[in-house]
């Protein structure tokens, strides 16, 4: 296969911007595993699978095509269940996709990281915590205020029982 001039499959992934190819920190907890996918935008990810299984089925005869396919979906089902499940249990229910929650829940990472997508995300994370602090303390000053609404319409439907 032709890669137009890319020596190998990392040369691409650099071409289309994936530049996490360095073991700097590798002890911190923070970096993903090397050549790891972290970092690689979905969308890419997703067009790679594609290319990986268009030049698989390309080569090889229908009747192989099928029960290699359904094997790898089998696999793949047996990885996400595993995945989600471990997910789920350590943090519950999780985030929308967003650039900005990059590496945003992982307490090996300082939020003093030269990288600038995490000082982008440990920035916006801040400011939406103090922004949620604020709202929850004006929630917590509703729910005061009809807690005490309501007690004070329970004292009078009392006085008005005690009267009859």
């Amino acid at each position: 296969m032709n890669f137009n001039g890319w020596g190998n499959f990392e040369d691409l992934l650099k071409a289309c911007g994936y530049t996490n190819f360095s073991d700097d920190n590798a002890n911190s907890g923070c970096n993903d595993i090397p050549n790891g996918f972290q970092s690689l935008p979905p969308e890419l990810f997703a067009i790679i699978g594609e290319i990986l299984g268009n030049i698989i089925a390309g080569n090889i005869p229908f009747n192989v095509q099928n029960v290699i396919g359904n094997w790898l979906e089998l696999v793949g089902q047996v990885i996400l269940v595993f995945n989600s499940q471990q997910q789920y249990f350590e943090s519950g229910p999780g985030r929308y996709y967003n650039p900005s929650n990059y590496n945003v829940d992982n307490p090996f990472c300082s939020t003093n990281s030269t990288s600038s997508t995490s000082n982008t995300s440990s920035t916006s994370t801040t400011s939406k915590s103090s922004n949620s602090k604020s709202n929850d303390i004006d929630k917590i000053k509703d729910l005061e205020k009809q807690v005490q609404e309501l007690t004070s319409e329970i004292n009078k439907i009392k006085i008005l029982l005690q009267k009859e």
